[in-house]
């Protein structure tokens, strides 16, 4: 099979948005007024962050609520990445949390240090640091770099490589970097590479690790650090892979690496035939935190309504395999020319981006989180406990009551379920409503809603439409209902109203089909608030066509504005 290199390369580029067009486009910043300023937190800080305290009892909190109550331990298949280790000199360390969460180091090496002489592999550096790492209660997410000579264009570059230099000296070809700053990359289809590639992985199989990490990353050649994908073809087109011969080959001999312990590997892109073995994926960009809608391997897709939805019988989430988003790029330098400015002129947006991606990835029933910054430190523990659940486990579920607009030929391009589109999305996008997890919010005749609270976008976002660059991040309405999911059935739950408190008055919690009402004072100050109302025996609405529960204005000539809705069980 001859493969097109330079349309893999464009492809890769493409979906992390960033073409020979250049970065992308900075916007006027907005007012980030609902969230904490920027303040980047090293791995030093992690022993300040505390969970957000749970209370027993109804009362209203400034801003938002992360809270869950303290007998809620993480998922067992959760897992947050909290330090990562490039290279093997540098000590994990043992982390002293006050939160519970399944934390793991993350380790990344390269095939050019196990194997310097060709047949000659050295594993025990890998084995001591990943035992170094236990001593230091820390598991280890294992990832071997293998594809690029060189990185860069400047004299350090070919220190910086990952495979051995020794395979160019047998014949291996390699592949046309993208641009000068991208990697030179070994040819994995070439066969003396392909080969030597399969006998590191055997090696791998006759030592200790598989069965001393956590999780172990495979990749394939990519133009930017990390053996970004895994294969040729792009996620676009990444079904492609599957016929590939060499690259299930590669999968082939990772299975038989971890055999019995498959939930262990997760791969750098999609790939059913890694999918039908057991392995999981790890995607990268949830930063861009629109990105991947839609996406079938994820289940994510806009009904004809528009609300973001996800199938639970997509390839990853019917597996229950693993399941990885990367949260990450929250350091000032992405705020400067050295970087391009990727995400605006300023860190002051960071915050809202870093509260809205964890939702994303929340959304997209992420089990693992590599994650840096914690701008807000209460969403970690938060975040911590939600990784990983599916409806039968999870110990809350909730809306987010977003609003944004996606551009329809984007859309269509990825889209794969055959969503129609009306000539007013095309013309204006496609409207996006609502970050959900197993609580639903619909509008219907007497419930009608609209989008409130405007928070522009620092950058254009490859994925939305022009000229609409930014989010709503509430609902306002009269009345507003919500389902739970019918498999979620909980009596005693606490339900938590986070909502802007723009006009005097009254609003209304209602359920059990109506017959119990709750009440919340309202002092039109705008601020952003969260009030908590406890209901010990709720019961789910019998009726098809009603809501189980409502919030509504006490008022009829008045509306309240909602940003989000999380019901907890206890």
């Amino acid at each position: 099979m001859k493969i097109d290199y330079n349309k893999y390369i464009l492809s890769f580029l493409l979906i992390i948005g960033l073409t020979s067009a250049g970065n992308p486009k900075l916007l006027p910043e907005g007012d980030y007024l609902y969230w904490p300023t920027y303040n980047y937190l090293e791995i030093e800080d992690l022993s300040k962050i505390t969970p957000q305290p749970w209370v027993t009892e109804e009362g209203v909190v400034e801003g938002w609520d992360w809270s869950l109550p303290p007998e809620v331990k993480p998922a067992p298949n959760s897992l947050v990445g909290l330090q990562r280790n490039i290279g093997l000199y540098k000590d994990f360390k043992k982390l002293k949390l006050k939160f519970e969460s399944n934390s793991v180091g993350i380790l990344w090496v390269k095939w050019r240090d196990i194997e310097q002489v060709e047949g000659e592999y050295n594993f025990e550096p890998i084995i001591d640091r990943i035992k170094q790492a236990k001593k230091a209660k820390t598991d280890v997410l294992l990832r071997i770099l293998c594809h690029s000579k060189s990185r860069g264009n400047d004299d350090k570059a070919l220190k910086r490589g990952d495979a051995p230099l020794w395979l160019e000296a047998k014949g291996v070809n390699l592949l046309p970097p993208k641009t000068p700053k991208h990697n030179l990359n070994f040819d994995p289809s070439h066969p003396i590479f392909h080969s030597h590639y399969l006998k590191l992985v055997n090696e791998l199989r006759r030592t200790e690790i598989p069965d001393l990490v956590k999780a172990a990353y495979v990749g394939y050649a990519s133009p930017s650090f990390g053996d970004e994908g895994i294969g040729p073809y792009g996620e676009k087109n990444s079904a492609a892979n599957d016929t590939v011969p060499h690259v299930r080959d590669r999968l082939d001999a990772w299975h038989a690496a971890f055999v019995g312990q498959e939930h262990k590997v997760f791969m750098g892109g999609p790939c059913e035939y890694g999918f039908q073995k057991g392995f999981g994926v790890r995607r990268g960009f949830v930063e861009m935190y629109y990105y991947n809608i839609p996406n079938y391997d994820l289940g994510q897709y806009l009904d004809e309504r528009g609300y973001l939805s996800v199938d639970e019988t997509s390839p990853i989430l019917i597996n229950k395999t693993f399941n990885g988003e990367v949260n990450e790029e929250y350091e000032e330098d992405w705020a400067t020319p050295k970087r391009n400015f990727r995400f605006g002129k300023t860190t002051n947006p960071y915050p809202y981006r870093y509260f809205i991606s964890t939702l994303r990835a929340l959304q997209m029933r992420c089990t693992y989180i590599h994650t840096t910054g914690h701008l807000i430190p209460e969403m970690l523990p938060f975040m911590s406990l939600e990784l990983g659940r599916t409806v039968e486990d999870t110990p809350d579920v909730w809306t987010f009551l977003n609003t944004s607009y996606i551009n329809s030929k984007y859309y269509q391009s990825h889209d794969y379920k055959n969503r129609s589109i009306s000539e007013l999305e095309q013309k204006e996008g496609i409207e996006l409503k609502n970050l959900e997890r197993w609580l639903y919010q619909r509008d219907a005749e007497g419930f009608e809603t609209k989008p409130a609270v405007k928070i522009n976008h620092p950058i254009e976002m490859w994925m939305m439409q022009k000229g609409k660059y930014y989010d709503y991040i509430a609902r306002e309405g009269q009345k507003m209902g919500f389902d739970i999911d019918d498999r979620w059935n909980k009596d005693k739950l606490a339900i938590k109203i986070t909502y802007f408190d723009k006009e005097k008055g009254e609003m209304l919690l209602k359920c059990n089909e109506g017959n119990q009402q709750k009440k919340q004072l309202l002092t039109g100050d705008g601020q952003l608030k969260t009030t908590t109302f406890m209901i010990s025996d709720f019961q789910k609405n019998s009726m098809d066509h009603q809501f189980d529960f409502t919030i509504e204005s006490g008022n009829k000539d008045s509306k309240i504005v909602v940003s989000m809705v999380r019901v907890v069980k206890i």
